[in-house]
């Protein structure tokens, strides 16, 4: 099996194991310092190794962390490069507004943020 324990968690996974080691107070398993501990390292979690671990001594109820799926992305019929000539005309554009405006002494420079992005977004379709 893969150790997926490096995997990051979200909100819902911190909430769950909250809820869970609400329980185990109630139980009686924690006393209220190390309640307030494992809560306050289950709400600083990043990894699902950083919650499991605060159950090792624990039975049911645990956070239940599904297992780690890889990400499919459907292709999208055109390369990964498509678009970088796009999104580097689009930051440039600024710039060489600025460039244009001393060059031509004219405000009318400004005008060429807009009709690059136009531009780079014609390319990228």
């Amino acid at each position: 099996m893969v150790d997926d324990g490096n995997i990051r968690i979200g909100s819902a996974e911190r909430e769950e194991a909250l809820a869970a080691l609400a329980e185990h107070h109630a139980a009686g398993r924690l006393d209220a310092l190390e309640y307030e501990d494992r809560r306050g390292r289950a709400t600083d979690a990043i990894v699902r190794r950083d919650l499991t671990e605060l159950f090792d001594d624990l039975p049911e109820p645990r956070p239940r962390l599904t297992p780690a799926r890889v990400a499919h992305r459907p292709p999208t019929g055109r390369p990964a490069t498509q678009g970088r000539v796009a999104r580097t005309l689009v930051s440039l554009s600024p710039f060489i507004a600025i460039a244009a405006f001393f060059v031509t002494k004219s405000w009318l420079a400004v005008l060429l943020i807009p009709v690059i992005a136009i531009l780079a977004r014609a390319l990228d379709d």
